[in-house]
C-alpha cells in the first residue's frame, strides 16, 4: 500500500466492515522457557489480504479521536479471542495497549468489568499497557481509571520504559505492576554499552520495587541469554516469534514450544535483593547517625522491611523447598537468613534508642 495518508473515512469503513483484527506476539517466561501470554497487536487486514501497518492509520485515529471507537469495538474482539485462548491455557495473560483518550473515558472500565463479571475472562487474563505520553497530564480522570482497573485485578504495565524523560516519576506515582523495556534500547545493547547499562539498571530498579519486567525487541539469541542471566521476567521478540494471527497463535500454544530457561537469573535477582536489604540498613544507620534526630522524619523513605519473608532470597529458597530440593540444606540457609534480618532490625533500633529525637527548635514555644 502507498504511504499516502489514509483518510478517516477509510479507517471508519474498515472498522465497521470487520477488517481490523489482532495478531498475538508470544511472551516467554525466562523461568520456564514457555509461553505465558502475548501482546495483542492491532492489524488492518484488507479484503485483498494486504496488511496495513498500524503506523499508517493509528496516528490519524489518535488525532481525530476515533481511536476510542476502535478500542470500544476491538476490546470485545480481544475478549472473544482470550476466551478461545483460555481453553488451551486458562492462565494466559494478554497485553493490550490503550491511548490517553481511552483512559479519559469511563467506558473501558465498564466494559472490562462486564466481561469479567460475566466470566468471559478472568482479571488475570488481561493486562493494560500504557505509554508515558498517554498519561503525561496525570489528570484525575486518568488516575481514577487506572485505580478502577487495578481494583478489578487488572495489571497495569508501563510500555516503552527507557525512552521518556519522566518515566521514573510516572513509575513512582502510578499503580504499575510491570514495566516493559523499550525495544529500541534492547536492540541497541549490542551496539552501545550505555543501552546495556540502561537495561541492567531498569531490571535492578524493578527488582527493588518488586515489579515484573518484560523485554521487547529480543531479536538475537545473545540478547535473550543476557536477559535470562540478568533476571528479567519475560521477553518477546522476533527471535522467538513475530506477531501471529489467532489461529497460528493457538497452534503454537498447542505445540507448547520451549526456549532456554534457568533459575539462575532468579537466584541472582534474589541475591541482589538480599544485598539491597543490607545496603538499605547501612544507608539508614549512616544517615541517622549523621542527621539531627529532630530531622529524622524528613529522611528519604527506604521501604526497609526486616521480616525475612519479604526478601526475595527467602522467597526463592521457600520455592526451592516446595519443589522437593534438599530440606536440610535450605533449612540451614533459612536460619542464617532470618538471623541476618533480625540483626538488621536490632541495629536500626539500637541507633534509634541512642539518638532519641529531641524537641525540635522549630516548634513554637507556648508563652
Amino acid at each position: 500500500m502507498s504511504d499516502s495518508k489514509i483518510s478517516l473515512a477509510e479507517i471508519e469503513e474498515a472498522l465497521h466492515s470487520g477488517e481490523f483484527c489482532f495478531h498475538y506476539q508470544p511472551k516467554i517466561s525466562f523461568q520456564t522457557g514457555r509461553i505465558v501470554g502475548g501482546e495483542a497487536l492491532l492489524r488492518w487486514n484488507k479484503p485483498d489480504g494486504t496488511l496495513v501497518p498500524p503506523g499508517l492509520f493509528l496516528p490519524q485515529a489518535e488525532e481525530s479521536g476515533f481511536i476510542t471507537d476502535i478500542t470500544a469495538v476491538m476490546v470485545t474482539e480481544l475478549v472473544q479471542d482470550i476466551a478461545r485462548l483460555r481453553v488451551l491455557k486458562p492462565d494466559i495473560q494478554v497485553a493490550f495497549n490503550v491511548s490517553a483518550l481511552d483512559l479519559h473515558s469511563p467506558y473501558l472500565v465498564k466494559m472490562l468489568r462486564s466481561f469479567i463479571g460475566n466470566k468471559l475472562i478472568n482479571s488475570g487474563n488481561i493486562q493494560i499497557e500504557i505509554t508515558e505520553t498517554a498519561i503525561v497530564d496525570r489528570s484525575d480522570r486518568i488516575n481514577k481509571t487506572l485505580l478502577d482497573l487495578v481494583a478489578l485485578g487488572i495489571e497495569i504495565v508501563m510500555d516503552d520504559f527507557g525512552t521518556g524523560y519522566s518515566s521514573l516519576d510516572m513509575l513512582s506515582q502510578m499503580p504499575f505492576s510491570a514495566l516493559k523495556i523499550d525495544q529500541g534500547v534492547v536492540r541497541r545493547m549490542s551496539e552501545d554499552s550505555k543501552n546495556t547499562h540502561i537495561v541492567r539498571s531498569s531490571l535492578q530498579m524493578a527488582r527493588d520495587m518488586s515489579i515484573k519486567t518484560v523485554a521487547e525487541g529480543v531479536e538475537t539469541e545473545a540478547a535473550y541469554m543476557f536477559l535470562l542471566a540478568s533476571g528479567c521476567s519475560e521477553a518477546q521478540g522476533f527471535w522467538m516469534s513475530k506477531g501471529l494471527p489467532i489461529e497460528e497463535f493457538m497452534d503454537m500454544l498447542k505445540d507448547d514450544p520451549k526456549w532456554p530457561s534457568s533459575e539462575l537469573g532468579f537466584l541472582y535477582n534474589a541475591w541482589v535483593n538480599h544485598l539491597s536489604y543490607r545496603r538499605k540498613v547501612l544507608d539508614m544507620v549512616y544517615t541517622m547517625t549523621m542527621t539531627n534526630p529532630d530531622e529524622w522524619d524528613q529522611m528519604p523513605r527506604l521501604d526497609l522491611r526486616h521480616n525475612a519473608a519479604y526478601c526475595r532470597l527467602g522467597q526463592w529458597y521457600r520455592d526451592v523447598k516446595r519443589n522437593g530440593s534438599s530440606v536440610n540444606s535450605y533449612t540451614k540457609l533459612e536460619k542464617l537468613h532470618r538471623e541476618m534480618h533480625a540483626a538488621g532490625d536490632v541495629l536500626v533500633k539500637t541507633v534509634k534508642a541512642r539518638h532519641e529525637p529531641r524537641r525540635s527548635s522549630r516548634q513554637p514555644t507556648t508563652l
